[in-house]
């Protein structure tokens, strides 16, 4: 099965006045994740715009999108092509967390909060042709994790190519932040009392 896992840029990104320097320091670590999950027999393919060029030229069986608030049209727009061509497409994400609804509007599929616990899930369900529209997580640990497939991250982009997760987000729920969307055990983004730092 040919899978391709994408992180859109913002929309700055692509421009050659724009410096990717943040965008450069660390590989997308959730989608390689993710990818380990996938059969030693799948094709597996990741891009992350900020630091590559992204082909849309192609037909994947399977496209996971990691959709952030910033990257959230062009996410959206790519989700929407791919779906034109007949490719099963998958959103998740701190974006697609806080507003699913928006979200589900462009995939075949959704993930609500981190993907570890719903994506193994998802790949039964979407082999035997019977995959939900919604999967959400209610796992928050990191010690069932599988080796990250570093193989599929192009080193060279990266100033910090061994990154790793060490948590799971910050501790504190600031009433401007919608991290606590992506941590909640429900899909509603339910802003907790602010802590001043």
């Amino acid at each position: 099965m040919h899978v391709k896992l994408i992180l859109p840029s913002l929309q700055e990104a692509g421009s050659p006045d724009w410096r990717p320097i943040k965008y450069s320091l660390f590989p997308p670590l959730g989608l390689a994740t993710l990818a380990a999950y996938l059969a030693p027999s799948d094709q597996i393919e990741l891009v992350d715009q900020h630091v590559e060029t992204l082909s849309t030229d192609d037909r994947p069986v399977l496209v996971i999108i990691q959709v952030y608030i910033t990257s959230a049209k062009r996410a959206y727009h790519i989700a929407d092509h791919y779906r034109a061509k007949g490719c099963y497409v998958c959103l998740g994400g701190l974006h697609v967390s806080s507003l699913p609804d928006e979200a589900a509007l462009h995939a075949d599929s959704i993930f609500l909060g981190p993907g570890e616990d719903t994506f193994p899930q998802f790949l039964v369900d979407f082999r035997k042709r019977e995959p939900k529209k919604r999967y959400q997580s209610t796992l928050r640990t990191l010690a069932t994790l599988p080796p990250i497939r570093r193989d599929l991250i192009k080193r060279h982009h990266y100033l910090v190519p061994n990154s790793i997760v060490v948590s799971r987000g910050c501790p504190y729920h600031c009433s401007f932040c919608y991290k606590d969307a992506f941590l909640s055990t429900d899909a509603r983004f339910i802003p907790k009392k602010s802590r001043r730092l």
